[in-house]
C-alpha cells in the first residue's frame, strides 16, 4: 500500500499530479499550519509578451490568517474579486482555450470561503478530468495526532501503508527519522519526476508551472501525460 501525504495547494504543478497518479492513498495533509505566499495560496502561470515570455503568479487572496490557523480553516478574502481576475488572466493568457476546461468554468460558479475547499475541489475535478483513479482523503479525518515526520507515520499506520511517497523537499529532516518509518515496516521513497514537455503556447518552453497550462494548451489529451 502505497501512501503520500501532501498539502492541498493552488493549481498544483504537473509533479503533484504524479504522485497522486502513483499513490494508492493520497492524504490532502489539511491539518498543519497554513502558510502565506506558499503554494497553499498561490502558483504560475506563463505570460506571453511581444519580446518576452515569463511566468506570473496566480493566487487567492486570504483573511483572518494568525500563526496558529490551519490549512483547512484559511478564509479566502471574499471582498477581492479574485474570481473575476483568475478569468481575466486566463483570457488575456490562454484565449478562447480558456472556456473549454468546462469543470473550471463550473467551480468559479459556486463560492468558496476557505481555499482549502477550493483547492482540494479543483484537484479532485482536475484528476477525474486527467483520469487519474486514485483514493484521495483528508488528514483532518484520520483523527491522528503528531509533529513533523511522527504525524506522517501516524497516518501511514492509521492507512496501513507499506510505502510512504514523498517530496524531495522533505528529505533533509525524513532522512533523520527513517529508522521510525522502518521500525513499522515502511519504506521511505522519495519523488523523482522527470518534466514532459508538451505543446506550449509561445516559442519557448517553461517548466514547472501549474496544471493549468497543461489543460488550456493539451485540453482533452492532458490525460496522456499521466499514463
Amino acid at each position: 500500500m502505497l501512501v503520500s501525504i501532501i498539502q492541498p495547494a493552488l493549481f498544483p504543478w504537473l509533479g503533484y499530479f504524479d504522485i497522486i497518479k502513483k499513490s494508492d492513498i493520497f492524504v490532502f495533509f489539511d491539518n498543519i499550519k497554513f502558510e502565506k505566499r506558499n503554494w497553499q495560496m498561490r502558483n504560475k502561470i506563463k505570460v506571453l509578451a511581444k519580446d518576452n515570455e515569463s511566468w506570473e503568479w496566480i493566487n487567492i487572496p486570504t483573511k483572518n490568517i494568525t500563526q496558529d490557523t490551519l490549512i483547512k480553516d484559511a478564509e479566502t478574502d471574499n471582498s477581492k474579486e479574485w474570481k473575476k481576475k483568475h478569468q481575466n488572466m486566463f483570457h488575456s493568457h490562454y484565449g478562447k482555450d480558456a472556456d473549454k476546461i468546462q469543470f473550471l468554468t463550473t467551480i468559479y460558479e459556486n463560492e468558496w470561503n476557505k481555499i482549502c475547499d477550493f483547492n482540494i475541489e479543483f484537484i479532485l475535478k482536475c484528476c477525474d478530468y486527467l483520469k487519474i483513479q486514485t483514493t484521495l482523503i483528508h488528514a483532518s479525518e484520520l483523527d491522528v495526532v503528531g509533529k513533523r515526520s511522527g504525524l506522517l507515520l501516524a497516518i501511514c499506520k492509521k492507512l496501513g501503508a507499506t510505502e510512504y511517497l514523498s517530496g524531495p523537499t522533505a528529505k533533509s529532516y525524513l532522512e533523520d527519522d527513517r529508522q521510525m518509518f522502518e521500525a513499522e515496516n515502511i519504506r521511505i521513497m522519495y519523488h523523482d519526476y522527470q518534466h514532459p514537455t508538451y505543446k506550449q503556447r509561445g516559442n519557448s518552453f517553461i517548466e514547472k508551472l501549474s496544471i493549468l497550462d497543461l489543460l488550456f494548451n493539451e485540453k482533452d489529451d492532458a490525460w496522456k501525460y499521466f499514463q
